[in-house]
């Protein structure tokens, strides 16, 4: 009996372990918050409280993050297979299917891989800043190898690109090194391969992709950058920009950030 009870306290850790860290405030229609590369949901606080004013928001930590254990690997890689199906079970356990999910830069193709494998369980997809294709390795490559050596020198050079200034690049870097190195690597080497497998046109929910920076005035230049992105195939998809912001749109454009999130939710029931 002793022995039995063992193995069903054993097999009750297994299956609560596939199960993200998440935050939950708010009533209402559903939210889901997925934050990026060296994140975790902190970076969603600020937009969280005004979402939770009429939403439930959940902001999760994907593995590695919070203090979490880091994500199922294969070959090496996170495998954002594991983790959109296990984003897309919480969303269903905590009876908010059909939510609208929100996914920045990294966050966003896992976003819209949880969209895949569960189409039913949600409404839109937004992505900020991100993208839906895979990440060229020779552009990857030196952040793997410097996280080796240098992980605070390394995380500064590749963070401060997209950063709006040395404080938030600060942050920004200070909470990616709460992370292992090894996880923040997985993550990496996952970018380098397309987590949605060819498969962006079968995104059949409404796509909004929110813009850092001006639009692209060449319409030639513009339309190549955006198949790069992967975003060619999707077959309800836009793009809002956002001239004064940097990667972290929600923290610097808060207002005109909410303004485009509740707007596009909007739209869905038309």
């Amino acid at each position: 009996m002793p022995f039995r009870a063992l193995l069903l306290c054993l097999c009750a850790l297994c299956l609560q372990a596939g199960t993200p860290q998440f935050q939950k405030v708010g009533k209402g229609p559903g939210i889901l918050l997925i934050h990026g590369f060296g994140g975790n949901k902190e970076v969603w606080s600020g937009v969280a409280a005004e979402l939770a004013l009429d939403h439930t928001v959940i902001s999760v930590d994907l593995p590695g993050s919070g203090g979490t254990p880091g994500p199922a690997l294969v070959d090496g890689r996170a495998d954002f297979a594991v983790l959109a199906k296990d984003l897309a079970a919480l969303v269903r356990k905590e009876g908010l299917a059909p939510c609208l999910v929100v996914g920045h830069s990294m966050g966003g193709p896992i976003a819209a891989r949880a969209a895949l494998e569960d189409p039913g369980a949600f409404r839109g997809l937004i992505l900020v800043d991100s993208f839906l294709s895979a990440l060229p390795a020779a552009y990857i490559e030196p952040t793997l190898t410097g996280l080796e050596s240098n992980a605070t020198m390394t995380l500064s050079v590749f963070m401060g690109h997209v950063s709006a200034g040395p404080e938030q690049n600060q942050r920004v870097v200070a909470e990616a090194l709460r992370i292992p190195t090894g996880t923040l690597q997985a993550y990496l080497r996952a970018l380098t391969r397309d987590s949605m497998g060819g498969c962006q046109g079968q995104l059949r929910l409404p796509v909004l992709q929110l813009a850092a920076g001006r639009r692209e005035a060449d319409p030639a230049r513009e339309a190549t950058t955006l198949a790069q992105f992967g975003f060619k195939e999707l077959p309800a998809f836009r793009i809002i920009h956002f001239p004064g912001a940097k990667h972290w749109i929600m923290w610097d454009a808060p207002e005109a950030f909410l303004v485009a999130v509740r707007a596009f939710e909007a739209g869905l029931g038309r």
